[in-house]
């Protein structure tokens, strides 16, 4: 009765029992066969290589065997050969030639330094990777958190080529569109940021609000500086040895239009306010106008907007268009849960397999 109940126990474990017996039989069987081998195969193997071994190779080799001990090569240069260092760039984007994609570059002065420019900074340099600010006053002391250069000239012609001068020794090679501006304007920041994402980087590009020269013929624009404009890096680079010929050659009171002429005269480069099918969209604000009041498409689809007097004007622009912005976050989410509820349709569940936050 204890047998039969011992049996009924142990059956569910009889086939890992009898698995496990048949493994180490199988194993004792496998070292013996192999214990009862001749000699070793290994040995053989490297005889048979190497040519005929006497009786005594096996000792040989073990006794090599025990006697191997490693043995450190010192690194040894030839003092006659000459050396070169071999340098690592911190990131592998450098390495590979990449750059980033936007600079951007503000015009300011020692009047304005501490208000617009600092408006200017809080509104846009978080969603850009580098900011600069140039301003001719010798010394000028950089408000916290903003990058300041001085030139120790407030000339607008000397101001400008100073300025297009350090963009390309310093950041030439490092990235692929320019966009200077001044400190009493407002630039809605993603849009610029994806203007230039469609924009093909190798060519010559003088992108912004083109205006006419008084006098001049149809074919000759400026960009107007105070809504911002485009300058490719090619284009950066063919001018850079035009700069001081034009800073000797052409006068002029504003900075934009001295670019503008210089860029004719030397190269042949117009501004265009269309290129790509990519159209520069700008408003000009009039005086005393609220931006909460603005509401004609010229206004709602602008890339800049000037001119802005004061930093409070500057706040409130940002706070309209982050606005516009959100509303149109929300629409575009509308539009995805529409499309997938028309999709649902083909699905076996229907509407009913729907799942996620609010079910849409």
């Amino acid at each position: 009765m204890r047998l039969s109940s011992l049996l009924a126990l142990l059956r569910p474990a009889l086939p890992l029992i009898l698995g496990l017996s048949l493994g180490c039989s199988l194993s004792l069987l496998r070292v013996s066969w192999i214990q009862g081998e001749g000699e070793d195969p290994c040995v053989e193997a490297v005889g048979e290589r190497g040519g005929p071994q006497n009786p005594d190779s096996r000792a040989r080799l073990d006794q090599s065997d025990e006697d191997f001990k490693p043995r450190i090569v010192p690194y040894y240069r030839d003092p006659n050969k000459p050396y070169k260092k071999v340098l690592r760039t911190r990131y592998i984007q450098t390495e590979l030639g990449s750059r980033e994609r936007l600079l951007v570059a503000v015009l300011t002065s020692r009047a304005t330094l501490s208000t617009l420019a600092v408006a200017v900074n809080r509104t846009v340099a978080h969603h850009f990777p580098r900011l600069l600010y140039f301003t001719g006053q010798r010394g000028a002391r950089a408000p916290a958190g903003m990058q300041v250069v001085s030139h120790g000239d407030e000339r607008p012609a000397w101001l400008m080529s100073e300025t297009l001068r350090h963009l390309h020794t310093h950041f030439g090679a490092d990235y692929d569109w320019f966009f200077i501006m001044q400190d009493d304007t407002y630039v809605q920041a993603p849009r610029l940021a994806a203007l230039a994402g469609h924009l093909s980087i190798n060519q010559d590009l003088y992108l912004g609000r083109a205006e006419e020269f008084i006098g001049a013929g149809e074919q000759a624009r400026y960009c107007h500086g105070g809504f911002g404009y485009l300058l490719s890096r090619s284009l950066l680079l063919r001018l850079r040895p035009h700069l001081d010929g034009c800073r000797g050659d052409i006068l002029s009171a504003r900075p934009d239009e001295w670019l503008g002429r210089c860029l004719i005269d030397s190269l042949g480069v117009g501004c265009v306010s269309q290129h790509q099918g990519q159209q520069y969209r700008s408003f000009e604000l009039a005086k005393n106008r609220d931006p909460e009041k603005e509401g004609s498409s010229a206004f709602l689809s602008a890339f800049a907007v000037h001119p802005v007097s004061e930093g409070t004007l500057m706040y409130r622009l940002h706070k309209r268009f982050s606005a516009l912005e959100l509303e149109r976050a929300y629409s575009e989410i509308e539009q995805l849960q529409a499309q997938i509820r028309n999709l649902t349709v083909l699905t076996p569940e229907g509407e009913a397999g729907l799942t996620g936050p609010g079910s849409l």
